[in-house]
């Protein structure tokens, strides 16, 4: 991001957190307007690799969608002509929604119970996706009618939904009712990938007859240190071949059950010593040692055809050069998740993903403890993401009016031109597209 356009940034965050403030919940961990600490440092290697950002605004993108245009012959293409019936189902599809629309798609949220007020907010919101955890999970009839009325209410509200779920196997497993599945661990040691697509293909075998579509999985991080508190059993192996190979085993099990398959946590989790949902990790290593180790199964995957991959909230101060100042004194370097140069420049450019960028949950707290909710949007957005997982975890009424307000806000920082409209068009584009591979729109 350029300086100015940094400065910019800054300015409007500020701005909406001094606006419409009687909406504001006290004491949410995630709450919007904790953006008073902003304090970036940018470096001149950022300089002039963002495109300039985009004011337009969603009733000049809806005219557009129906203005004619004009052919190579001159002749005028109107609705419903041949020229706009090759368009795909998601680009007619993005060329049609609000920025509030475009804002919500890019979000993947969590609640607690489901209710009529959780239900409205979500036929209204129509937020891209929903992710469920054990406690959203009690019978096997009462997740299936759960996850059917999400199916059928975002199908109704205009485009499907992400159903997710973390299914990994061993000590990361929602769902239980085929009893448990192997850990990653146990897999790898016997380095059988035949076992490692069977283990893949009967979770999502188990995971879409409950009408789920995407798992967060399968971990594609070397486990490298023994003291890793967050990773261990849940890697496939400390030898990065290993890892590729059941990794991508199980991915290619996951797509022939029709489940989106998610590989985690990038650019690598495995030698942490701190898990990130009660800090910020920090990993003192060069692009140079990344690729020796961490960045193998992941370029594996992507070579196999990897449709979706996990950011990890993880300093990497020798690769990432914006720093930010915490009210402490401390400085931190932002984590991959919020990091052009480890996002875009790594993954997108060097390593060739063309597919779908989640964050790992902004709720946790390498994120929420350092960033405010929706600085940590502008910068993830700007840097290459294009899905924010769980940006608020709905808990009750003052959660709703929060998530509601946070796609105001996100849809605001668009419309000022604070995060480009070309940027957010990429990543709606990205996630329609993934939507429309996997048959949603069938």
């Amino acid at each position: 991001m350029k300086r100015h356009d940094l400065s910019k940034f800054i300015f409007v965050i500020l701005g909406l957190a001094l606006a419409g403030c009687g909406g504001k919940e006290t004491g949410s961990e995630t709450a919007i307007a904790s953006v008073s600490e902003i304090q970036t440092t940018p470096t001149d290697s950022e300089a002039g690799k963002d495109s300039d950002s985009s004011a337009t605004s969603s009733e000049n993108t809806r005219t557009s969608a129906l203005e004619a245009s004009t052919d190579h012959e001159g002749a005028t293409a109107l609705p419903g002509s041949q020229k706009q019936s090759e368009e795909t189902r998601a680009e007619q599809l993005l060329s049609q929604m609000s920025l509030e629309e475009k804002a919500a798609q890019m979000t993947i949220v969590a609640f607690d119970i489901w209710n009529d007020d959780v239900e409205k907010c979500f036929l209204d919101t129509k937020p891209g996706g929903f992710i469920l955890f054990s406690k959203n999970i009690s019978s096997k009839e009462e997740l299936q009618t759960l996850t059917s009325t999400l199916a059928l209410n975002s199908a109704n509200a205009g485009v499907p939904a992400f159903i997710a779920v973390d299914q990994e196997g061993g000590t990361v497993q929602r769902v239980r009712f085929s009893g448990n599945y192997p850990k990653a661990s146990e897999i790898g040691a016997s380095n059988d990938a035949g076992r490692s697509y069977d283990n893949g293909f009967k979770i999502g075998t188990e995971l879409a007859s409950l009408n789920f579509n995407l798992n967060f999985a399968p971990v594609m991080d070397v486990n490298s240190n023994p003291n890793n508190p967050v990773i261990g059993n849940r890697s496939f192996s400390d030898d990065p071949d290993v890892v590729s190979k059941m990794g991508i085993a199980m991915m290619n099990g996951l797509k022939d059950a029709n489940i989106i398959p998610c590989l985690k946590h990038f650019p690598g989790h495995g030698d942490t010593s701190t898990d990130s949902h009660t800090g910020l990790p920090k990993l003192d290593k060069t692009l140079k040692e990344l690729w020796e180790t961490e960045l193998k199964p992941f370029k594996a995957g992507i070579d196999e055809g990897a449709a979706m991959i996990m950011t990890a909230h993880i300093e990497f101060p020798q690769i990432t050069s914006n720093r930010k100042k915490l009210a402490s004194g401390e400085e931190i370097a932002f984590p991959a998740t919020l990091s052009k140069e480890i996002l875009t420049d790594l993954l997108r450019e060097e390593m060739g993903f063309q597919g779908v960028i989640v964050t790992d949950s902004l709720e946790m707290k390498a994120i929420s403890s350092n960033f405010g909710i929706l600085e940590a949007t502008g910068y993830a957005v700007s840097a290459g993401a294009d899905l924010m997982l769980i940006p608020v975890r709905i808990t009750g009424e003052a959660r709703i009016r929060e998530y509601r307000k946070y796609i105001s806000d996100f849809a605001d920082l668009i419309r000022s031109g604070s995060i480009s409209e070309e940027r957010v068009n990429e990543s709606v584009l990205r996630i329609l597209k993934l939507k429309e591979k996997y048959g949603f729109f069938d």
